[in-house]
């Protein structure tokens, strides 16, 4: 009899998962969700600490004669709490900044919120053990990108300095409230690789994946315009750099294709009976 085939990383569950397993069924099946959620949202907490660590970072403060420059296009307003520029890539021919040139587009704050409501894709897998089982190859997908980004946003802290592009006096008061809130609570830094994308797309080829089980395909031709709709908006938001797009992307997908897609794999050619769940109870 040949022995059975390794588990892959993806499908490793880690025991801190655990505690969360034995209320699986509790609520008709509606907790366990939201506790995955809850505990994911935990472990990548650290966000907001290097945020504001880089952030509170003394810093001199822009010059005049900078902010005199700023219609040219050309004068970076990075200083130094900046280790690199990741604007200085894109340039036009004439020397401007790529990332100034790019639009605001008010309304596109919807689709950049719009990643809250991707936070309750858990629910979207199906209430067995096999639907939790899934639940936790993109929970460990969701929290690996982001222990993945740390170190970037720790060793190249990035200004993020096109937040004076908005012009929020001749928003509505609605939108000028959605911005203000937004900047109270995310600082103009962890600038690439851009968490917001990559936890989007993880989440996203869960949701996809599951809904395509309930063969709701409608809603997947839906999801990924939507998606598209939130790759942009970081950019007309004026909340992320191109390169920050670039990065992110290659994050989400990377952490998809080698952990949570394996992980799948390994879960579709394994029977309910023998789905590596054992250690958690």
């Amino acid at each position: 009899m040949s022995d059975p085939a390794p588990i892959p990383f993806g499908a490793r569950f880690w025991r801190i998962w655990k505690p969360l397993w034995k209320y699986r069924e509790a609520a008709n099946g509606l907790l366990y969700p939201f506790l995955l959620m809850f505990t994911v949202l935990v472990l990548i907490s650290p966000y907001m600490v290097f945020n504001r660590m880089a952030a509170w970072a003394d810093h001199t403060p822009l010059s005049a004669e900078t902010v005199a420059q700023r219609d040219t296009l050309k004068v970076s307003q990075q200083d130094e709490r900046t280790a690199w520029d990741p604007k200085s890539l894109f340039k036009d021919d004439e020397g401007r900044y790529l990332d100034y040139k790019i639009p605001v587009v008010d309304w596109s704050i919807w689709f950049y919120l719009s990643l809250f409501a991707y936070y309750l894709g858990f629910y979207a897998a199906r209430k067995n053990d096999r639907g939790r089982a899934e639940s936790l190859v993109m929970a460990q997908g969701w929290v690996i990108s982001s222990w993945i980004a740390f170190p970037f946003f720790f060793f190249f802290p990035a200004d993020i300095d096109l937040r004076w592009q908005l012009n929020l006096d001749q928003m509505t008061p609605l939108y000028q409230f959605l911005f203000k809130a937004f900047h109270a609570l995310d600082k103009p830094f962890n600038a690439w690789p851009c968490l917001h994308i990559a936890q989007s797309f993880i989440i996203a080829t869960g949701v996809a994946r599951w809904w395509m089980q309930w063969k709701w395909s409608w809603a997947v031709w839906l999801l990924w315009p939507a998606w598209a709709g939130l790759w942009v908006s970081v950019l007309t938001t004026k909340q992320h750099f191109i390169w920050d797009t670039i990065m992110g992307t290659l994050l989400g997908v990377g952490v998809w294709f080698f952990v949570m897609r394996p992980g799948f794999r390994h879960l579709d050619a394994t029977p309910d009976e023998s789905l590596p769940v054992r250690q958690l109870g």
